[in-house]
């Protein structure tokens, strides 16, 4: 017995080996094996696909063979694939898409190129043209330039001025049936180039205008005219003429042009706002007035030379001039006596001597015939 005790005593211990699942990497090692054997078929179907790409890019069988477009209205299909210029074998598969827009491109009128693949070899090229967005008058001769709304130059346009008719009222003409802003009275510098982009400092002081008028009073806005960045000016559909100056101070014009209208509903058909704060204008003494629908600008009437002073009027359409007449109190229509001079000058003191003899260009006229100074028309003196 006492033997056997000794034995079991000196038996090496035995070792237990415990097994937990987080303990076993047989699992990761198969997971690790599969997302290997997925790269490897990935990269493998890859291979066979790039292969597959280059034998369809070469093979003929997605060759273009026609190119289809439709007309636009400055552009026959014809011309579209003439000026696509694909290269003989070109496919469906390697067309170069951007060096085809810019060969459409070449002519202005083009504004944008989309494509679309009907296989097997028919290649379908849709134009968008560029918008006209400007009418823009050249100072010398009967020659229009249509301005697209990217400010690139698109093409030069002949006007045909019947007897009777001026070259302006033309301009207008085709402004309107191309739904775009007539721009007259430009500087002979201006020298556009089909293509190009149009970077005039006048032009960009016309833009300046456009951008931060509201759209309420653009929608109102058939022409601005540009002899120099100040002396911008625009008319309005019921053809009061307004001389705007420099782009400056734009929200402040625009509020005075607005109280001017409202106190003069009907009545006004010029107004000076370059120096927003001394504004000016020229009204008529009839509740009459309707409106027109357009300028009717006379070929002798003196360009503005950036004076401020206003220009002699010609007639808009649906408008009264008051070919000199007299108010109730027997001043003329235009503020002045029945002799021609001023009824109520305003001293430099602000007080009224009654005489004529002063400059009035930066004063306002009064309902009763009396120029004011701004502040004294709008009570803003105290």
């Amino acid at each position: 017995m006492a033997e056997r005790w000794n034995a079991a005593q000196n038996e090496a211990p035995r070792t237990r080996h415990l097994t937990y699942e987080g303990d076993d990497k047989s699992g990761d090692h198969k997971g690790i094996r599969a997302i290997i054997v997925a790269l490897v078929v990935m990269a493998c179907l890859l291979v066979v696909l790039l292969v597959g790409f280059i034998a369809l890019s070469s093979s003929p069988m997605f060759t273009i063979a026609s190119i289809d477009a439709e007309d636009t209205e400055h552009l026959s299909a014809e011309n579209i694939g003439k000026l696509a210029n694909i290269e003989e074998g070109t496919t469906l598969l390697t067309f170069d898409s951007a060096a085809i827009t810019e060969n459409l491109k070449r002519n202005p009128w083009v504004g944008s190129v989309s494509f679309t693949r009907e296989f097997p070899d028919r290649l379908k090229i849709e134009v968008t043209e560029r918008r006209v967005d400007c009418v823009v008058k050249m100072s010398t001769g009967s020659v229009c330039w249509c301005l697209g709304e990217d400010s690139v130059w698109i093409e030069p346009v002949n006007l045909t001025v019947a007897d009777g008719q001026s070259a302006d009222d033309v301009a207008l003409a085709l402004a309107q049936k191309m739904d775009a802003l007539l721009i007259t009275d430009v500087p002979t510098s201006l020298s556009p180039t089909a293509g190009e982009t149009a970077n005039d400092e006048v032009l960009k002081a016309i833009a300046a205008y456009r951008e931060q008028f509201s759209q309420d009073f653009s929608s109102q806005i058939v022409c601005y005219s540009a002899s120099s960045i100040e002396s911008v000016g625009c008319t309005l559909k019921s053809g009061i003429e307004i001389s705007l100056g420099s782009p400056t101070n734009i929200d402040v014009k625009e509020a005075v042009i607005h109280q001017i209208l409202e106190k003069h509903p009907n009545q006004i058909t010029y107004i000076n706002v370059r120096v927003p704060s001394q504004p000016t204008y020229r009204r008529i003494g009839t509740e009459s007035v309707s409106e027109g629908t357009g300028i009717q600008v006379d070929d002798s009437m003196p360009a503005d030379d950036g004076s401020g002073a206003a220009p002699t009027q010609t007639t808009p359409s649906g408008e009264q001039t008051t070919d000199g007449g007299e108010n109730a109190d027997g001043t003329a229509m235009d503020g002045t006596s029945a002799d021609g001079s001023a009824s109520g000058d305003v001293a430099d003191d602000g007080s009224q001597d009654g005489s004529a003899t002063g400059d009035t260009s930066d004063m306002i006229l009064g309902e009763d015939g009396v120029y004011y100074t701004y502040e004294q028309y709008y009570g803003l003196d105290g």
